[in-house]
């Protein structure tokens, strides 16, 4: 089991107190184009989570490695964020998986930052009318509490980050899924 970096510990700066928070978004895309042309697009992982709602940064740090920060900055140098070291798995033709990877680099981000855990997987299928990628993501990771909300009851806080993550997903889902279709529709056109 890999060492824990001081940062990836939200525990260890908020006195424990955090708010464990997942879900999960499946979508269908359908594309009228080879199944080929399609895994070829999604193959680019790190152009593809861009295309995340809130992601603030995609980087690879090590082939077929990938760390991706999503969360909120105010502007002024403040910044919420959860980050998710990830390991793409390439099935050509057939799927590809990304699943949490632990041998990420430290963390070195001012904010409240944490880490999270986050698997996805595109599964891709020919049909008469192109091809059909179903995409699922799964997402994990415990909020730390701020210190301005450590007065609240745990149980609050909890129902509060639950609903909270419920709308994230929808959100996430959404508008990952207008701009895929949009980026793809515009990667096929300067691929052609």
């Amino acid at each position: 089991m890999a060492a824990v970096h001081p940062l990836r510990s939200p525990a260890a700066r908020t006195g424990g107190r955090c708010v464990h928070v997942s879900g999960q978004a499946v979508h269908l895309f359908r594309f009228s184009s080879s199944l080929g042309l399609a895994y070829e697009y999604f193959c680019d992982v790190p152009t593809v989570f861009k295309l995340l709602p809130d992601a603030l940064n995609v980087h690879t740090y090590a082939d077929n490695r990938h760390r991706l920060i999503v969360g909120a900055s105010d502007g002024h140098g403040h910044t919420m964020a959860s980050v998710f070291d990830l390991l793409a798995i390439h099935e050509p033709g057939q799927a590809i998986r990304i699943v949490p990877d632990d041998t990420g680099p430290p963390i070195e981000m001012p904010g409240l930052i944490f880490s999270g855990s986050l698997s996805a997987e595109a599964i891709f299928s020919p049909q008469d009318d192109g091809t059909h990628v179903e995409y699922t993501v799964d997402i994990a990771m415990d909020v730390p509490i701020p210190h301005m909300l450590n007065m609240m009851p745990l149980h609050i806080l909890q129902n509060l980050g639950e609903r909270g993550m419920e709308y994230k997903m929808s959100q996430m889902i959404s508008g990952f899924t207008r701009s895929i279709t949009d980026d793809f529709h515009t990667w096929l056109k300067s691929a052609a």
